[in-house]
C-alpha cells in the first residue's frame, strides 16, 4: 500500500495561544463551568482522533493494489511457492531488460480486493462456525448427560419417596393391630393378676392346713403314747 502525503508544504501554520479558544474568562470563577469546559475539550479531543483514525482506514483500504503484487498475494495464499518464485523472476528480468515498467502492469480494480477480503473474512466465520459448532455439540452432550443424570436421581428420589410411603403405611396398620390387642392385653393382665393372687392365698391356705394336720397328728402321737 502507498500512503501520499496530503499536506501542502506552502501553507503557513500559526501557532494558537492555549489561552485563545478555550481559555475561560477571568471575572468566571464557577467551579460547574469549568469543569464542563474541560468535558468538552476531552469530547472533541476523542472525535478528532476517532475521526482521523476513520479517515486513514478508509483511505488505506481504497488504495488499488497493484498487479503483480495481487498475484503474488494470491500465490502465497494458496502455499504455490515454486510458481510464485518462477512469476518473480520472469517478472523483474523483464523489468531489468526494460520490456516494460512495473507501472504497467496497471493496478487492481478495487471490486477484487473487495473480493478477496470478502473471501478471507468469509473463511474466518467458517473457522468460527465450525469452533462454535463443536462448542455447541460438546454443550449438548454435557446437557443431555447431566439430563439423564437428572431422570436418574428423580428416579431413585421417586422409589425412595415410594418405599417411605409404604413403611409409613405399614407401621400405620401395625399400630391399629396392636391397638386392637391392647384390651385384651389389659384383660390378660388382669386374670393373671386375679390368679396370682388367687395361687397366692391357696398357698397360705395350704400352709395353714399343713400346720393343723401337723399339729392334729403330733396330738394323736401323744394320745397313743399315753
Amino acid at each position: 500500500f502507498t500512503i501520499t502525503d496530503d499536506s501542502k508544504d506552502d501553507y503557513q501554520y500559526e501557532e494558537v495561544p492555549a489561552d485563545d479558544e478555550f481559555s475561560l474568562q477571568e471575572d468566571d470563577e464557577d467551579l460547574a463551568k469549568a469543569l464542563q469546559t474541560i468535558q468538552e475539550q476531552a469530547e472533541d479531543a476523542q472525535i478528532l482522533a476517532l475521526r482521523s483514525v476513520l479517515t486513514s482506514e478508509k483511505s488505506v483500504s481504497e488504495i488499488p493494489e497493484a498487479m503483480d503484487d495481487f498475484f503474488c498475494n494470491f500465490l502465497v495464499r494458496l502455499g504455490m511457492s515454486r510458481t510464485l518464485n518462477c512469476f518473480q523472476t520472469e517478472w523483474y528480468e523483464l523489468i531489468e531488460r526494460g520490456v516494460f515498467a512495473a507501472k504497467d502492469g496497471g493496478l487492481v480494480p478495487t471490486v477484487y480486493t473487495h473480493n478477496e477480503q470478502l473471501k478471507a473474512e468469509n473463511m474466518c466465520l467458517r473457522k468460527n462456525l465450525e469452533s462454535y459448532k463443536l462448542a455447541a455439540n460438546k454443550a449438548k452432550e454435557a446437557f443431555l448427560k447431566m439430563q439423564k443424570e437428572r431422570d436418574f436421581h428423580r428416579m431413585h428420589h421417586k422409589r425412595v419417596v415410594q418405599e417411605k410411603n409404604r413403611l409409613i403405611c405399614d407401621i400405620k396398620r401395625l399400630k391399629a393391630h396392636y391397638a386392637s390387642y391392647e384390651p385384651v392385653l389389659k384383660q390378660l393382665t388382669e386374670k393373671y393378676q386375679t390368679t396370682l393372687r388367687q395361687k397366692t392365698l391357696t398357698s397360705l391356705e395350704r400352709d395353714r392346713a399343713v400346720g393343723q394336720v401337723t399339729g392334729l397328728q403330733a396330738t394323736l402321737q401323744s394320745l397313743e403314747s399315753g
